[in-house]
């Protein structure tokens, strides 16, 4: 309805329909870039793309750049394609890396493609190396794996459940909640929405915004 209003209010002004919509658009991305945050930033992707163009120039160039392989594999990975992802990560060079954050991302796409124990392996030597790695998101994967389970380790899920907490991030708290959502634990799953929102309750205002998308999603998960 409101939507409409300034639709209303902007082509009364203009007094062109096309040119009216284009500026309530513009209004709500506005809105949306400095106060909510649920679109995409479009800047970001282009820049994403231009830097994935330039890692695969450099691979052309140097087969053996496992930096630029890496690079490649995070931005398959994001793009959630996970196959692709893997073809990168499984870089010869890459391969005797032993750093936490390749340990970390070959876990994870392990994992997203169903190779569950090969990849909690790899999620589990990523920890071992630096244990803040990936800011609790391996301890989500872990706890995902383990709560599926017939018979779920409960000691080793309230662990890995202290470590995601400690780091007070309200999109793996968010992601974590949702976890426990999908299986059924929906008072879990609320105890968490509840911690999303205190953890953003505490935010200093120039980072709410970053935070913003998560404690909206979780009010209404928790409200479901």
């Amino acid at each position: 309805m409101k939507g409409f209003f300034l639709y209303f209010l902007l082509r009364m002004f203009t007094g062109n329909p096309l040119v009216a919509l284009i500026g309530v658009l513009l209004i709500y991305a506005l809105v949306d870039k400095f106060y909510l945050g649920f679109l995409p930033d479009f800047t970001k992707g282009f820049r994403k793309k231009r830097q994935m163009k330039n890692s695969l120039m450099e691979l052309n160039v140097n087969p053996e750049n496992a930096q630029a392989a890496f690079a490649l594999g995070e931005y398959y990975f994001e793009k959630k394609k996970y196959e692709k992802a893997l073809e990168y990560f499984n870089h010869p060079k890459l391969q005797k890396d032993e750093g936490a954050k390749y340990y970390h991302y070959l876990g994870m796409t392990l994992m997203e493609l169903g190779k569950a124990m090969e990849g909690k392996s790899y999620i589990e030597k990523a920890l071992e190396s630096n244990p803040r790695v990936g800011y609790g998101l391996p301890y989500i994967y872990l706890i995902d794996h383990e709560i599926k389970k017939h018979t779920p380790d409960k000691n080793k899920i309230n662990v890995w459940e202290e470590e995601v907490e400690r780091f007070g991030n309200t999109e793996n708290l968010y992601k974590l909640g949702m976890i426990y959502k999908k299986q059924g634990y929906n008072e879990v799953a609320k105890k968490l929405f509840s911690k999303v929102l205190i953890e953003y309750a505490y935010c200093p205002k120039g980072i709410r915004r970053i935070h913003r998308k998560w404690a909206i999603l979780a009010r209404v998960r928790k409200a479901i």
